[in-house]
């Protein structure tokens, strides 16, 4: 819910999904320095990272569709306001789609895995890994790929493309 309010916020401005972020990210941070002064930071990043790997890691990436979506009707460009923020909604919504699944695995893990707390350390860096490479796979590399062949694809000449078919 937290992730949807974020990306509907950058209707407004992109002023409000920016400050959602950094509120939801002082709560966060103070749930933890709690739990440091009281030395238990490890047991509970182990707990909650579990889930939060891939929930907290969803809603950084709505936020920024949001602000996304905020900053193309506050800076249209050569487009009308209207156009620029129909593109701008267009490809926020596109993104927040696309963390739609990654939040039902969270929910998954969250009603299945969390509560486990007597589950060895290994296995839960394990899913704390395994979620953290999944979400830089799926954010960061994938569009990276994609986008770096859709420029070489533009630069190709026709025999250049026949030649890599």
């Amino acid at each position: 819910m937290v992730s949807f309010y974020v990306f509907v916020s950058g209707v407004l401005t992109s002023f409000a999904p920016g400050w959602m972020l950094f509120s939801n990210g002082i709560m966060v941070g103070c749930f933890d320095t709690f739990f440091y002064q009281h030395n238990l930071l490890g047991e509970s990043l182990m707990a909650t990272m579990l889930h939060g790997t891939l929930e907290l890691s969803s809603i950084v990436v709505a936020g920024a569709a949001g602000l996304a979506m905020g900053n193309s009707w506050l800076f249209p460009g050569t487009y009308s306001r209207l156009e620029s923020f129909k593109r701008g909604a267009r490809r926020g919504m596109k993104i927040v789609v696309g963390t739609v699944p990654i939040f039902i695995v969270a929910g998954f893990i969250e009603s299945f895995l969390t509560r486990h707390t007597r589950m060895g350390d290994g296995y839960r860096l394990a899913i704390i890994s395994a979620s953290a490479i999944f979400i830089l796979f799926y954010f960061i590399y994938l569009p990276y790929k994609r986008n770096h062949h859709a420029k070489s694809k533009e630069t190709n000449t026709p025999l250049q493309d026949s030649l890599l078919r």
